[in-house]
């Protein structure tokens, strides 16, 4: 994303691709829902202090700290410019994808839309990638129970494909490719069985020991040689992490969309912001007038009339077909509106 500052230096790069975004998806009958990150697991503090330092490289912060405290003051902006535009936000206590699968589990919303394919591990039943305003249009849209049956695995088999290819908590087995490593998890059924057969020496740091596995034959040692874990491997950790988040409480979660507050929208991007107050108002003002135009057509409208589908308004890829494989491509095939977005 472009750095894009205001005439104090401020950088409002975010906050005006969430404006022309969130406008662009109300104005194309979807109504989003936004999950904002909360406190990260302490598995994922090493992931989050290297991005702090190559954040604050980036925007010449003196240090991380700096970096942090603009993203915390970026993330309340971004919650006022939503709450103007009249869209919900739910602060998740925890990683904003896992609040958003237990959202779509609910049925609250009918997809999480992130470029994060953690939401899958944790259990989203759909996926959407590459909702943009710019750009082809293409949305592509990933089914987990196809993806489960494709690859012929459980829910935490599929998590623990995920930790062995590496994620935010823990890093990856040394020499594991998603091929080999998909196979492996077929053959032997869960990381436990397969660190058994791969690294004799670090399952009995899981409390199996030696006894068990009769032997440490040549085959075990090439194994051993070519997989090492790596340090400070968590696996109990992730897994849980995946299995059992920490995530808001669906029962008390309220979606209401509200009437925008124009004026107050203008107010603060305009002068609190420093955005142009000119084009603020005109992309404002087309979409108040797109919303008036559909107020008179909606009344004759009898109730049962077919609704849009989501595809024509961002043409789907398909994804999860039985017979083309798990990440192969699929159409919508009725109206949903609801998207639970992590931004």
């Amino acid at each position: 994303m472009p750095h894009i500052l205001n005439r104090r230096g401020e950088e409002i790069s975010p906050l005006q691709g969430l404006f022309y975004r969130t406008l662009h998806l109300l104005e194309s009958g979807i109504k989003p829902v936004f999950v904002f990150d909360g406190q990260a697991p302490a598995l994922k503090q090493p992931v989050l202090a290297r991005r702090a330092e190559a954040a604050a490289a980036r925007r010449g912060a003196s240090d991380p700290g700096t970096a942090e405290t603009q993203w915390r003051r970026l993330r309340e902006d971004c919650k006022t410019l939503l709450g103007y535009l009249g869209v919900p936000c739910v602060q998740a206590p925890s990683e904003a994808e896992a609040t958003c699968a237990a959202l779509a589990k609910s049925g609250l919303v009918w997809a999480t839309a992130t470029e994060d394919m953690d939401a899958l591990a944790f259990g989203s039943p759909r996926l959407l990638r590459h909702l943009r305003v710019t750009g082809s249009g293409e949305v592509e849209e990933i089914s987990l129970p196809h993806v489960l049956q494709r690859l012929d695995m459980t829910p935490e088999q599929f998590v623990d494909l995920c930790i062995l290819l590496g994620c935010d908590y823990c890093g990856k087995v040394r020499g594991l490719g998603p091929k080999k490593a998909l196979r492996l998890l077929r053959q032997h059924g869960s990381i436990e069985q397969l660190l058994q057969h791969l690294d004799p020496q670090s399952w009995a740091h899981f409390g199996h020991g030696w006894s068990s596995l009769g032997g440490t034959g040549c085959c075990h040692v090439r194994l051993l040689q070519k997989h090492p874990l790596p340090e400070h491997w968590d696996l109990a950790g992730a897994r849980r992490l995946f299995l059992q988040p920490t995530v808001a409480d669906v029962a008390q979660v309220t979606l209401e969309w509200r009437d925008p507050e124009p004026e107050a929208l203008v107010q603060f991007l305009a002068h609190e912001k420093h955005m142009s107050e000119v084009r603020v108002r005109r992309r404002l003002d087309r979409w108040l007038e797109t919303q008036r135009q559909e107020a008179e057509e909606q009344p004759e409208a009898p109730a049962c009339e077919r609704q849009p589908l989501l595809g024509e308004f961002f043409p789907a890829s398909k994804r999860g077909h039985p017979r083309e494989g798990p990440c192969t491509r699929s159409s919508t095939k009725r109206q949903k509106e609801m998207l639970a977005e992590e931004p």
